[in-house]
């Protein structure tokens, strides 16, 4: 019969579950990061669609759904969403709405009559200085234009 040291039996006896349980560890850990690199990714994918989304709305036709373009693209720049280099983006897209507006304006000339809002706490809206800006003028006789 073989014999073995008295330190090899602790060893190996306290050794094995010790080393079983680090692997656990490390392996868990490896998986969580794997787990937040996956989340971050999906929610990068998933923001960038909403840009495009709100992008794509803010230079549509239809006013109303311009506005909420323009409102979500406004909301992502200001939310933790995005980081400095995704923000560009957005702002981009809004420059390139706010261009089309400055130039019907110009368009318009002296017939143009521009209004501001402002939203108040109450949901309603005031006039006064704002980033939102409105306007209503005629290119020709009984063809006004509003955006």
């Amino acid at each position: 019969m073989t014999t073995l040291p008295t330190w090899a039996v602790y060893a190996v006896s306290l050794g094995t579950p010790v080393l079983t349980f680090l692997g656990v560890l490390l392996a868990q850990w490896i998986a969580r990061r794997g787990d937040v690199e996956l989340e971050a990714r999906s929610k990068r994918e998933e923001t960038m669609r909403t840009m495009r989304w709100a992008a794509e709305l803010s230079a549509g036709g239809d006013q109303q759904l311009a506005n909420l373009g323009v409102a979500e693209l406004s909301a992502l720049l200001e939310s933790d969403l995005l980081d400095d280099s995704e923000k560009v983006f957005v702002e981009a897209a809004l420059d390139a709405v706010y261009d089309d507006v400055e130039a019907e304006i110009e368009r318009l000339g002296e017939e143009v009559e521009v209004v501001q809002y402002v939203a108040e706490s109450g949901g309603g809206l005031a006039t006064g200085a704002a980033d939102d800006v409105s306007f209503v003028g005629s290119d020709r006789e009984g063809d006004e234009r509003r955006g």
